[in-house]
């Protein structure tokens, strides 16, 4: 599984010219003491302002896509690919997909998910509110409803994959 956020925060952590560039655009306050990015500093700042979303983003957003383009040539033969990415369509990562499954949940389900991935219930909020997450439904292949178990949803990709 190819996770987004963790190639997202990767290339943070290993390209200090995105971090100075994030220290230009949004301030000393995101960065500790030590000189490391606060995820929790930009996030609250990002997620709470849609003009300060569309600035990470700008910055991001090519070199999300050069990394997962990498990922994938890296990866080519393997059987498949999934990717987990919240902007898929915003960030153009859609066209290098052969199919799109949508995972459609409640709000309660997306809330549960995010806290154990360990965000306090103020990061949550804020990011189901502040991440202005755009679908391209036509593109969408397959839609699983999803408020059960993780292991129902596994069962479900697992169908759709066989099905593929």
């Amino acid at each position: 599984m190819l996770d987004v956020d963790k190639v997202a925060k990767k290339i943070y952590s290993k390209n200090p010219e995105i971090l100075n560039e994030l220290r230009k655009i949004f301030g000393d306050e995101v960065f500790n003491s030590d000189g490391d990015l606060i995820y929790k500093s930009l996030a609250e700042k990002v997620f709470s302002s849609k003009t300060e979303l569309e600035k990470l983003n700008r910055l991001m957003f090519p070199l999300i896509r050069s990394e997962v383009k990498n990922i994938l040539n890296e990866n080519r033969y393997k059987n498949y690919i999934i990717i987990e990415a919240a902007i898929l369509f915003d960030c153009k990562l859609d066209i290098m997909c052969d199919y799109i499954i949508l995972v459609d949940t409640s709000d309660r389900r997306r809330e549960i998910f995010l806290k154990n991935k360990n965000f306090l219930d103020d990061d949550v909020e804020l990011r189901i509110e502040g991440q202005h997450i755009k679908i391209n439904r036509k593109k969408v292949n397959f839609i699983i409803n999803n408020n059960n178990s993780k292991e129902s949803l596994l069962k479900k990709v697992e169908k759709i994959l066989k099905n593929i």
